[in-house]
């Protein structure tokens, strides 16, 4: 992979619940954007978005309403899931990776939540990766 592509896509795979109907017209515009397929440079950048200012004035708001599919950029089949609430991000990883305790990682600090990512990246994007 170039040094310049990016590691990772991001985009909304689901709503769970009911959009919550106060969105702000700046957080319809993130939704909007999140409804296409976004990429990121690396861990420290997707992470630094999950716990943007305006990442959670759109997601964070109560109970888990919507969730979203976070993949590798050069192969979009190995993918996890990312639930926001009030509280935490949770990552659920359906293809079972070993990147996370028991397949899931609750996140509430930046910086462990860029480790993470790069574990999962590092884990599924290997030569040697058995997981689709």
């Amino acid at each position: 992979m170039a040094e310049d592509s990016p590691k990772f896509t991001m985009v909304k795979s689901q709503e769970i619940g009911d959009v919550p109907a106060d969105l702000s017209e700046k957080s319809q515009g993130l939704l909007n954007t999140l409804s296409m397929l976004c990429s990121f440079h690396s861990s420290g950048d997707l992470a630094s978005f999950l716990h943007s200012e305006m990442f959670n004035g759109l997601t964070r708001q109560g109970e888990v309403w919507i969730g979203f599919e976070i993949g590798l950029y050069v192969d979009h089949t190995k993918t996890f899931d990312v639930f926001p609430s009030q509280k935490e991000l949770v990552f659920a990883d359906h293809s079972a990776t070993g990147a996370f305790s028991e397949n899931l990682y609750r996140c509430t600090d930046e910086e462990k939540t860029a480790e993470q990512l790069e574990r999962w990246f590092s884990l599924v994007h290997s030569p040697d990766a058995r997981f689709k």
